[in-house]
């Protein structure tokens, strides 16, 4: 069973991805992605075919991971926006429930 955070009047369930902003999730992103560039720099001089072909691929797959989540950002990013103004236009068109919507919500 999931714990609950209570908050003010109301509970409600820890967020699914752990509790970690998406600010933190980028600042974790970006710490892993300069760590491994770190890495593979380092070992760049050592003189063994096995670790050169391995840093090959970890070259390779690190490109591949920051094209995906380029791509992941993109799309969400393209998803908000789409949401954003489908609420726009609901408010718009239906001003009273949105403003009794806030209220129920509020309360």
């Amino acid at each position: 069973m999931e714990d609950v955070i209570e908050t003010g009047k109301r509970s409600r369930r820890p967020a699914k991805n752990g509790g970690h902003t998406a600010a933190e999730h980028s600042t974790e992103w970006k710490n892993l992605v300069a760590d491994v560039e770190d890495l593979v720099k380092k070992v760049a001089n050592v003189d063994d075919s096995e670790i050169a072909e391995m840093r090959a691929k970890v070259e390779d797959t690190l490109e591949k991971a920051k094209v995906s989540a380029g791509a992941s950002i993109a799309a969400v990013r393209g998803r908000s926006e789409d949401v954003t103004e489908a609420t726009d236009e609901y408010v718009r068109e239906n001003t009273w429930a949105a403003i009794g919507i806030a209220a129920a919500v509020a309360s």
